[in-house]
């Protein structure tokens, strides 16, 4: 019988997380699942290799030295994800010291890890392990999305990477690490992938990880914190009656949509403007003059004025696992427009958002134009999907249902998989 993780519960579980970097927005997740379980009585460490020790129950297993010269090793041997053998050694170690009952994967491929090594234990030892895919790299060669470059090579095996410079610069390994990748998750008895969009279990489904067992869990945002608010942006940014379309940069790159932001810049009416945000400062000034850059933020509190002074949030990325943009918007009651491209698409409907045909750009604007005509009609049902579908207590009470199910199985660790 399952444990009912909406009420107040105790476990006697030990479990530990592991994700490359303690920042950014899977080093958040891994937070926010660590607080839940620590609420539950599940006693956890969190392990990574980035950033300073995010609390009590954080350790770092590698430097920054160490990660450096993994990272060339890397680089110029082109076995990425298979080398670190100090710091896999490490890790493992401490594993053997804690015991865990369980092992949460997260992100794995910072040039801390050698995945060969690191899956035989923990197949060996019959650990129960869940890993999220945050992106594509378990189950390709180099990369961790293949969509911008149009690439269907993962699905039969990588070989004569199109991204191989990116990644390595003398060898393309690309088809001897899909094969390691492969070998390496092949054998475990207690195993469950979990992905945070449709989409990315499709992907799961065509690849050779087809065979192993999947779930959707979509990511949960703070309704606490991102909701619709009453703030004075419109008239510090001197906006007036224009319609806000709200952009948020995370990357200036071609991938996540920055050349579709000036695109779109260029065809907006004038009763319309472009506010994005992550712009350094060096970059502004080559900007169009119809377009409101801001700086980068980390205040949640802003981040949530804007999206609800917003008339409607773009989202234009062409390669994505499950934006929490959208997400975050809809919860202040701004509904989204993005492309038909990765999980992009799925927390939309008619009366919270649209998504339109990749590289469309007279789409994106007609879209643009329609909901951000439409905010007042559509921001109570913005909110109310966040609410049903994408609140934190969800996304949490998932997993810890998720990780009890993973144990109770797993006992005694020689039997099959549930």
């Amino acid at each position: 019988m399952e444990t009912d993780f909406s009420e107040e519960t105790e476990s006697s579980m030990k479990a530990v997380q592991l994700n490359s970097a303690c920042h950014g927005s899977t080093g958040m997740l891994m937070g926010i699942l660590s607080k839940a379980m620590t609420e539950h009585g599940i006693e956890n460490q969190m392990l990574y290799t980035f950033g300073e020790d995010p609390a009590e129950n954080g350790y770092r297993y590698a430097s920054d030295a160490e990660i450096k010269l993994n990272a060339l090793h890397s680089r110029i041997s082109g076995r990425y994800g298979f080398v670190s053998e100090k710091q896999t050694g490490r890790l493992i170690q401490f594993l053997k010291d804690y015991q865990p009952d369980l092992v949460q994967i997260h992100t794995i491929h910072g040039h801390d890890l050698n995945l060969t090594r690191f899956f035989q234990y923990l197949k060996e030892a019959g650990i129960p392990v869940v890993y999220t895919f945050h992106d594509c790299w378990q189950f390709t060669g180099y990369c961790p999305y293949y969509t911008w470059e149009r690439c269907e090579k993962w699905k039969t095996g990588c070989e004569n990477c199109p991204l191989r410079k990116r990644y390595s610069w003398f060898f393309d390994r690309s088809g001897e690490n899909y094969q390691k990748k492969r070998e390496a998750m092949s054998g475990f008895h207690h195993l469950q992938i979990v992905t945070p969009s449709r989409w990315m279990e499709e992907q799961v489904e065509q690849s050779f990880l087809k065979d192993l067992p999947c779930t959707v869990i979509p990511n949960g945002i703070d309704l606490s914190v991102f909701y619709p608010s009453v703030s004075n942006i419109r008239n510090h940014l001197h906006l007036n009656d224009r319609k806000i379309v709200l952009g948020i940069a995370l990357s200036l790159s071609e991938a996540k949509g920055f050349h579709d932001y000036l695109e779109l810049s260029r065809r907006l009416p004038e009763t319309h403007v472009l506010v994005l945000v992550g712009v350094p400062e060096e970059r502004r000034k080559d900007l169009p003059s119809n377009i409101i850059a801001l700086p980068r933020t980390s205040s949640k509190e802003e981040l949530r004025d804007l999206y609800s002074a917003a008339d409607v949030t773009v989202v234009p990325t062409h390669e994505d696992n499950f934006p929490t943009v959208i997400l975050e918007s809809l919860a202040c009651g701004t509904p989204a427009v993005t492309y038909q491209v990765g999980g992009a698409p799925e927390a939309l409907d008619e009366k919270t958002g649209k998504a339109v045909r990749e590289n469309d750009l007279d789409a994106l604007m007609e879209a643009v134009l329609e909901f951000s005509g439409k905010k007042k009609e559509y921001a109570a049902f913005c909110r109310k999907k966040a609410e049903q579908r994408y609140s934190m207590k969800q996304f949490t009470d998932s997993y810890l249902s998720l990780y009890e199910k993973m144990v109770s199985c797993a006992v005694p660790r020689c039997g099959t998989a549930c």
